[in-house]
C-alpha cells in the first residue's frame, strides 16, 4: 500500500499538473489574450457608412489629381494647328473680306488651346454681326455661325434698330430700300418699333404704306406715308385721332393723296386737310 502511494506521489511530481495549477495557467492565458477581443458595436458603426459614395469620391478625387498632373501634357499631344475656319450663315450686308481679315489671324493656333471667347467677342463685335457661335471640327477646322443685324428701321437718321429694336451702327451706312424712318428720344426705339409695326398693319389693310413714325421730345406723334402725306397726331392718346383720319381716308381721302401735302389730326371731332398748291398753266 505504501508503494503504491509513492507510485501516485512521484508520477504527480514527474508530469501531472494539480487543478489549482490549470486554472492559475488559465488565468494567465486569458489575461495574455485579452487585448484581442473586439468591441461588436465598432463593426456596426461601419457598416453604417455609405462605402459607394466614398468610393466615388475617392475616385473622383484621384481622376481629378490625374488630370492636373498630365493635362499640359495631354493638351500638346493632341492640339492640333487650325489649319482652315469655316463660315457658316447668311451673310447680306457684312463684308467678307472684314470677316476673313477678322478671323485668319487665328489660323496656326493650337486647336484645342484656342480662346474661343476671345473669337467669339472679336466678330460680335463688328457692326453687321448680331451673334456668333463657335464649333470645334477635328482634327484642324474651326467652323464659325454667323447671324447677322437684320435693319428693321432707320433709326434717327444715323443708326440702325434691329427687329429687337436694339440700336447698331455700322462703318458705312448703306442704303437700303423699303425700310421706314423712326425718329424718337433715346431710350425710346423699342416703344416705337412695335407702335409703327401696329400702324403700318393698319395702313396697310387699306393699300397705303407708312414710311416715317417720329416721336418729338415733347411728346407729339407724326406719321407720313409713302405717298408723301405727313400727319399730326399730336400727344397720347393718339389712337382715337388715328382712327378719325383712317375713317376720312376711307371715306375719300385715299383717291386723293397725290393732292394732299398734310393732315392735322390733333382736333376732337375731325381733321384739317392742306392741299397742296396748283400751278396753273399759262
Amino acid at each position: 500500500m505504501a508503494r503504491k502511494d509513492r507510485d501516485v506521489r512521484g508520477a504527480k511530481g514527474k508530469g501531472a499538473t494539480s487543478r489549482k495549477e490549470v486554472k492559475k495557467r488559465s488565468f494567465k492565458l486569458g489575461t495574455l489574450f485579452s487585448w484581442l477581443t473586439f468591441d461588436t458595436s465598432r463593426f456596426s458603426a461601419l457598416k453604417k457608412i455609405k462605402w459607394r459614395l466614398v468610393s466615388k469620391v475617392v475616385i473622383a478625387s484621384t481622376a481629378v489629381i490625374l488630370v492636373s498632373v498630365y493635362w499640359d501634357d495631354a493638351v500638346n499631344e493632341f492640339d492640333q494647328e487650325i489649319t482652315s475656319i469655316e463660315v457658316r450663315g447668311q451673310v447680306n450686308y457684312l463684308k467678307p473680306e472684314l470677316l476673313r481679315e477678322r478671323l485668319d489671324r487665328h489660323l496656326g493656333e493650337g486647336f484645342i488651346s484656342l480662346n474661343l471667347d476671345e473669337v467669339k467677342e472679336s466678330v460680335e463685335s463688328m457692326p453687321w454681326v448680331y451673334s456668333v457661335s463657335l464649333q470645334r471640327k477635328w482634327p484642324g477646322t474651326l467652323i464659325v455661325h454667323i447671324k447677322e443685324q437684320y435693319p428693321a428701321a432707320i433709326w434717327n437718321k444715323k443708326f440702325y434698330l434691329n427687329a429687337y429694336g436694339e440700336v447698331f451702327e455700322p462703318r458705312d451706312v448703306i442704303a437700303i430700300r423699303g425700310i421706314p424712318e423712326l425718329s424718337g428720344p433715346p431710350g425710346q426705339e423699342k416703344a416705337l418699333l412695335l407702335r409703327y409695326v401696329d400702324y403700318r398693319d393698319r395702313f396697310a389693310s387699306r393699300g397705303a404704306v407708312l414710311s416715317e413714325l417720329s416721336l418729338e421730345p415733347r411728346g407729339a406723334w407724326r406719321v407720313a406715308l409713302k405717298s408723301g402725306v405727313s400727319i399730326k397726331l399730336g400727344r397720347d392718346p393718339v389712337d382715337a385721332k388715328l382712327g378719325r383720319f383712317i375713317k376720312a381716308y376711307d371715306q375719300g381721302l385715299k383717291g386723293q393723296t397725290e393732292e394732299i401735302e398734310s393732315i392735322d389730326a390733333r382736333y376732337t371731332n375731325g381733321i384739317a386737310v392742306r392741299w397742296k398748291e396748283r400751278i396753273e398753266a399759262e
